[in-house]
């Protein structure tokens, strides 16, 4: 049993007993002394006793095939407690506002904010190749130092200024502006600038030698710089746009059977922060692909790398599909080479078996774009 200042400590208890009178008296006769007696019910009571004596009620309502529970305290006992779990607390508390603190007097993120002419990407390196980076401490970064470094090191930089602002170190950049280019007119005739067979022609400024339905080859001439008629022709700057039909090939070998590698569904990921140039890992990828696609998410204080697994499937689409999936692909890749107005009107597509898995698909692509060239040449 307990002793001294724990003595003091009481309990409320609520016990459901089917005999509460029963059950008192072998209280009193145990020696427990009960300090208030209260029915809620026939069966039930509530009583308030010295905590040291607990565990022996317990015993007895166990005996007598009862419920019990606390219902409430009082004392220093628990008092002590709850001051206690205060204190621990208390301490987490003021841990966490330490690190806080600490960690505030460091610089987490660079914000890089310009105009035109100057890269985010092209300063944020050369802060690095002055040592500031994320991670570094607010008492070592010197604003001026920093200003007139950058300055010095980028000629299109008019004016910047380096401020802290929390944990972000805040570049702001004013640029140079350079006077216009005159583009200065310029004589003579355009020319193609690829071989296509002509469709529409608008001469704004000059005439043109070309007809619809023509075919003409690179180095042609198709707007001359010339107006009025023939017996009094004068020089003009010529403009104009002649749309044609020109071609590209394009080729890929795709499987038609056996097995190719798809992303399973199964993922895992490395999260981690970089801290005075070290990665300090907050969760580490655990499982071993063979085969992956790692595709990196890199923000402001913690970067992310994520990892798809991949597997061998077998093959389920039919020929067709494969080589209609396929086309597709290799029209993608051209339009990221063609120009905005260019528009792909036809596909010539023949295929031939490369072996009992492979077959090559050769496409070539009729594409309707613009073939002058905006530069006059001279004859």
């Amino acid at each position: 049993m307990a002793s001294g200042v724990f003595e003091s400590g009481k309990v409320v208890v609520e016990i459901n007993i089917l005999k509460p009178e029963r059950f008192l008296n072998i209280l009193w006769n145990e020696n427990i002394n009960v300090i208030n007696v209260k029915r809620i019910d026939v069966a039930t009571i509530q009583i308030t006793i010295d905590y040291n004596y607990y565990e022996d009620v317990v015993q007895i309502v166990k005996r007598l095939n009862g419920k019990i529970k606390i219902v409430g305290s009082k004392g220093i006992l628990f008092l002590v407690g709850k001051l206690k779990s205060k204190f621990f607390l208390t301490i987490g508390g003021g841990i966490f506002v330490i690190l806080l603190l600490y960690f505030s007097t460091f610089v987490w993120s660079i914000e890089i904010t310009t105009k035109q002419n100057v890269s985010p990407y092209e300063i944020r390196q050369q802060l690095y190749s002055l040592g500031i980076k994320p991670g570094i401490s607010k008492k070592n970064i010197n604003y001026k130092d920093i200003e007139k470094k950058l300055e010095n090191m980028n000629s299109d930089i008019l004016w910047l200024r380096a401020r802290v602002e929390g944990s972000t170190l805040k570049i702001t950049i004013d640029e140079k502006v350079n006077p216009p280019e005159v583009k200065e007119e310029k004589y003579g005739n355009l020319v193609a600038k690829m071989d296509g067979e002509v469709r529409r022609v608008y001469a704004f400024s000059g005439r043109s030698t070309v007809h619809t339905g023509e075919y003409v080859h690179a180095g042609d001439v198709i707007i001359e710089g010339i107006n009025g008629k023939e017996e009094e022709p004068y020089e003009v700057v010529p403009d104009g746009v002649v749309m044609a039909n020109t071609f590209y090939e394009k080729s890929m070998v795709a499987k038609v059977d056996g097995t190719e590698l798809k992303r399973s569904g199964e993922k895992d990921s490395d999260i981690y922060l970089i801290l005075f140039g070290k990665k300090i890992y907050i969760k580490k990828a655990i499982k071993d692909f063979k085969d992956y696609d790692k595709i990196e998410e890199s923000g402001k204080l913690i970067t992310k790398i994520n990892y798809y697994e991949k597997i061998e499937f077998p093959i389920k689409l039919t020929r067709e599909e494969i080589i209609d999936n396929s086309v597709k692909a290799l029209e993608e890749s051209l339009y990221n080479n063609l120009t905005r107005e260019a528009t792909i009107v036809d596909r010539i597509i023949t295929t031939k078996d490369d072996s009992a898995e492979n077959i090559l698909i050769n496409v070539v692509f009729i594409v309707e774009q613009n073939i002058v060239n905006n530069e006059p040449i001279d004859y």
